[in-house]
């Protein structure tokens, strides 16, 4: 609707809060930004909640923290300014915003796949 409506800034904010509300909804939890990411994708004592691969080798763990760290920065770049500053601080090109979305396109389906543990 936003991408309709011409409107970069909150089509960009709505595209990245869509990955939030999709780990909460794999997993139940109710965290949000950082503390959700740490909680369900970042692997801790063991495999992540939210595991996009086996989490068994140093290679696969590093790919999934990596994961974890690009979604963390999205929310910091996109979701967070977003939130707290008024548009007309924050310019969203059409550009960016394909870029955005396509790098999001990655993050959703790498969900799609994942191995989720409650």
């Amino acid at each position: 609707m936003e991408i309709l409506a011409k409107n970069p800034f909150h089509a960009s904010l709505e595209a990245v809060k869509s990955v939030a509300d999709r780990l909460r909804q794999l997993t139940g939890e109710r965290l949000d930004g950082e503390r959700l990411v740490d909680a369900v994708l970042m692997p801790g004592q063991g495999t992540a909640r939210v595991a996009v691969n086996a989490n068994s080798s140093g290679p696969e763990l590093d790919e999934q923290k990596g994961l974890a760290n690009l979604v963390k920065g999205l929310f910091s770049m996109y979701r967070n300014p977003a939130a707290h500053e008024p548009r007309l601080h924050r310019t969203v090109t059409d550009e960016e915003l394909l870029e955005l979305l396509t790098t999001l396109s990655m993050v959703h389906r790498r969900l799609d796949c994942a191995r989720i543990t409650p």
